[in-house]
Parts: C-alpha cells; structure tokens; sequence
C-alpha cells in the first residue's frame, strides 16, 4: 500500500497528457459495490469516488501527484481529519473497509495514475481480499481502564502483612528513626501496588481478550486528576460479540476505585 510520486513519465504514445499527471488519493479499499460518488468530502473539497476492478474497489480522489505537506498544524489537521472522515463515509455504506495511511497515492508513470491504480488493486488482489473478508462485520473499538492508586493502596494497606507490620513498628521508634520507617513504608506500599497494577492488568486482558476477535495494547494516556489509566486497547470486535465486551467492561466498572471508557464502533485502523 505505497506512495509513489513520480509524476512526469511518457506514455507509449507520447507525453503524458495534463489529466494523466493528476494523482489518485487513495483512502481505503472496499468490496466492489459498483461505481459510486460520495461527494466533495475529500482533502480541500475533492469529489470522493470509486475505482472498481476486480471485485474490489478503491475510494479515493483526485491529487496532484505529490503528498500533501504543510507546516499549518491547522492545515494539516483539517487533511488528516478529511482522510478519516472519507474512511468513515465509505465505512458506513460498505459495512467493511481497508483504511489506509494518510498520503496514499498513485501517480502516473509510462502509464495514467488510474492505470497504475487498477495494476496495483490486481497485484494485490489476493492480500486485500484476504484481509476485507478477515474484518468482514467487526469494527474497531477503543477500551481504556483507569483506576485511583489512593484507593487501591488504602486496600493494600488494610490487607497486607508487611505494611501493617511497618506500621506497627513506626509508633515504637524515635522520631528519627520513625521517619526513616515512613519512608521504608512508604517505598513499600508503593511497590505493592505496581505489583498489584501489574497483577490487574494481566487479568483484565485475559478477560478482555475472550471478548474480542483481536486486541492490540496501545501506551496509556495522561488524564487529569488523581486517577491513571491502567489499560489503553484497541479491540476487533464482531458485531455479536459486542454485548459481552460491554458486560465485562460493566463488571470492571464495579470495582472500586476503577472505571471503564468505551469508544466505537470505528473502522479498523489499527488492524489493516
């Protein structure tokens, strides 16, 4: 799924013609649905539509033959955010869809952009078949898991022997020494509950995981407050498996000290 950017080749018949040199922007793969216009929803109010070859076929739009650069935040946000809704659009009306990378693009050589588009969509035919009847009625779901350290070392503390026994000794020490055993304790209870972070994460993946088709660990965000994410996910979910991810996210919620977020469905991103 390449970009190419060579742009001023020679066809057989001679100099690439001006509508030859246009570039094709290419924002997902979906089954062959026939040919379809989906509208000026394209990067900068291109006109979005399908190229069928096949059995698959290629939503994209006109481009120069070029990636789009910027050094506008705003701009390039503004493309970027125009990409994914395409892949959204096209998503929803073809249930399944392959996105791909934002500046994607097929540009003429020898031959016309839309020709080396088709040559591409028969080379790969195989792979892209393979990989849209794999996500065929599964969507994309975003799973995050936060939890309040406080509350969770404050069980810690009532529960573990170690730290109880730390916390009887510090009432019988000098005032020195009874610093030094807040700081050994407090060392403690800390470990003890990266331990314990460690401990829950390695379950509730487990637990996840018999929900879903296929899971991939994303890093944690930062969150404002005292709470700190303990699980960022990105789950393939099929469609009839989506009520028992929400049920163990449910069970997870009520825990204390721990909360859940579900975001989805989305197309799958995360697993082309």
């Amino acid at each position: 799924m390449g970009q190419s950017n060579e742009g001023q080749g020679q066809s057989r018949a001679g100099t690439v013609t001006a509508s030859e040199q246009v570039g094709r922007y290419v924002c997902c793969i979906a089954p062959a649905g026939g040919e379809a216009n989906l509208g000026a929803i394209g990067i900068e109010g291109h006109e979005v539509y399908t190229v069928v070859h096949n059995g698959l076929c290629a939503v994209v739009h006109d481009c120069p033959a070029e990636p789009y650069q910027s050094d506008d935040v705003e701009v390039t946000t503004a493309w970027v955010l125009a990409h994914h809704g395409v892949v959204d659009a096209a998503w929803r009306r073809w249930g399944t869809v392959l996105p791909l990378t934002f500046n994607t693009i097929i540009a003429a050589t020898e031959k016309s952009a839309e020709e080396n588009l088709a040559a591409w969509l028969e080379a790969e035919y195989e792979s892209l078949k393979g990989r849209l009847d794999a996500l065929a009625g599964k969507a994309e779901y975003g799973v995050q898991v936060t939890w309040d350290p406080a509350i969770v070392a404050r069980k810690i503390a009532e529960t573990s022997p170690e730290i109880k026994k730390l916390e009887a000794e510090i009432g019988s020490q000098p005032r020195g020494l009874a610093y030094m055993y807040r700081q050994k304790l407090e060392r403690s209870l800390r470990k003890e509950t990266e331990a314990k972070g460690a401990e829950e994460f390695k379950d509730l993946y487990s637990r996840i995981s018999r929900c879903v088709d296929n899971i991939h660990v994303e890093k944690p965000k930062e969150i404002e407050g005292e709470r700190q994410m303990l699980m960022n996910l990105s789950c393939l979910v099929s469609k009839e498996r989506c009520p028992g991810l929400e049920a163990e996210l449910n069970k997870v919620s009520e825990m204390e000290g721990y909360s859940t977020r579900l975001v989805g469905p989305l197309p799958p991103y995360s697993f082309c």
